[in-house]
């Protein structure tokens, strides 16, 4: 929580976001129970491929360019910022909350979209598995020190999978997303108008900001996956 030192923040508000960062807080740490194994260090990525095809598929390769466009402009949002105005106070940055959120659907909340986290998992894992290069295109993850890694790297991107749903179970994005940001669904038009009109709505907005900014790292090794196969880097104006 973040506000200007000259504001003296009502002791009820102070209480509804410290209990709005402790939920975020409990959310991380079951979902960080997911990750146990470690392919931290030097790594470098081998790619062989036999098959008388490109290496990527039209699909597969819009899915790697817009992944990695995306996810290198994925916002974080670290603070919730409150301003008073005539002896009420707000929610400041309500507006960077909700760019934030809307930035994040395709990778969350989308499940057809080639760059929804499951379908880059499914890519990932297919080719760091597959044995057989004359079909397909296989991925070897060599550790610095530990030599050929691939079974461990790919058991750990299973777990920044599982950590990314259990973020999204223990989570509302459902309501988030289809029943105030991009849809209207009529089931969550009663709960929209009573949290809207009561000011609550701040802080669903400000809890699933802070959430999903955790999902950004999860995905840092299935990133630097594509990266590696894929270059696209803004042009100049």
């Amino acid at each position: 929580m973040k506000q200007d030192k000259k504001i003296k923040i009502p002791p009820k508000i102070k209480a509804r976001v410290n209990e709005l960062n402790e939920d975020v807080r409990q959310i991380i740490e079951i979902a960080h129970k997911e990750l146990q194994t470690d392919v931290s260090g030097e790594l470098d990525f081998r790619f062989i491929t036999w098959a008388p095809k490109e290496i990527l598929t039209d699909y597969e390769r819009a899915q790697s360019v817009c992944f990695i466009t995306r996810y290198n402009e994925l916002p974080m949002f670290k603070r919730v910022l409150i301003e008073e105005n005539n002896g009420s106070y707000y929610f400041g940055n309500i507006h960077e909350a909700r760019h934030v959120l809307n930035e994040y659907r395709s990778i969350i909340q989308n499940k057809k979209d080639s760059i929804h986290y499951d379908r880059v998992h499914r890519f990932c894992r297919k080719k760091l598995l597959n044995n057989d290069p004359s079909e397909d295109l296989s991925i070897i993850v060599n550790h610095k020190d530990r030599g050929d890694i691939t079974q461990e790297f790919s058991k750990s991107l299973d777990e920044k999978l599982k950590a990314i749903k259990s973020i999204l179970k223990h989570s509302e994005f459902g309501y988030i997303y289809n029943g105030i940001l991009q849809h209207s669904d009529h089931k969550y038009t009663e709960r929209f108008w009573e949290e809207y009109t009561s000011g609550d709505i701040n802080y669903v907005f400000a809890k699933h900001a802070l959430i999903i900014s955790h999902i950004k790292p999860l995905m840092e090794w299935h990133y630097r996956l594509f990266s590696v196969m894929t270059f696209p880097q803004l042009g100049p104006l």
